[in-house]
């Protein structure tokens, strides 16, 4: 089996050769980019099967992300993930609305950085075209409107996935898309469902609890997801 090659980008060469040690660990090649040109320069070399950008609080490129999205000579579908250091997490966010795939909170262990490569190799084929994921964030709660996933950032920094039902995904999908806009039942019910749906907008609140009893930390007194009696619902940061 051919064995998998990571670009490596970011402004610290040193940290980028620590990481390239722990892929080396877990059977990666990899090659180092200091500079967009340069991995732009490298990625007409050699297609590579993933790239891992290290952000540290400086910027984390969303112009090479871009780049490497959109259509062009320089456009690949190979999975993008990002390294950022705790407290740096709506850095890493910000990239994967431009076009990262995933981000990771440092330090990561060689084994699990090498346990997502190959999950995002297998979500990204090489044939497939290049990602437009739309991403939405409220608080600590991540929504890949792409994949249909959802994640939370736990106060210790760790990633977790939560599984909605296909409705309340899409109760969550609205009302993220309108964050501090206040929607009525019956709007709620249009944009989450579409006009027409058979979904009784009286019951919504049947769907909102459970919603809430996945995606709040307290959903008896819910911080994310508001009510207002006489209006309708909301999610606020």
């Amino acid at each position: 089996m051919k064995t998998k090659h990571v670009l490596l980008v970011g402004n610290d060469k040193t940290a980028l050769q620590g990481i390239a040690g722990q892929l080396k660990e877990v059977g990666f090649e990899s090659s180092l980019a200091t500079t967009q040109q340069s991995a732009l320069d490298k990625l007409r070399e050699a297609r590579p099967d993933a790239i891992l950008m290290n952000i540290n609080g400086e910027g984390v490129g969303e112009d090479l992300l871009r780049t490497l999205r959109a259509e062009g000579d320089y456009s690949t579908s190979a999975p993008v993930i990002v390294l950022t250091q705790r407290g740096d997490e709506d850095e890493a966010v910000a990239a994967v609305e431009v076009g990262a795939d995933d981000f990771l909170v440092k330090p990561v262990r060689s084994s699990e950085l090498g346990a997502r490569l190959h999950i995002a190799m297998l979500k990204g084929k090489a044939a497939e075209a290049p990602s437009r994921a739309v991403a939405l964030r409220v608080g600590p709660i991540f929504l890949n409107v792409d994949r249909r996933e959802v994640y939370m950032r736990l106060d210790n920094g760790e990633i977790r996935p939560i599984s909605l039902t296909k409705r309340e995904f899409a109760l969550l999908r609205a009302l993220m898309a309108r964050k501090n806009v206040m929607m009525s039942r019956q709007q709620l019910v249009d944009e989450a469902f579409g006009q027409g749906t058979k979904i009784n907008p009286s019951n919504l609140g049947a769907y909102i609890h459970r919603l809430r009893e996945k995606v709040e930390l307290n959903p008896s007194a819910p911080r994310f997801i508001v009510t207002d009696r006489g209006l309708g619902f909301k999610v606020v940061d």
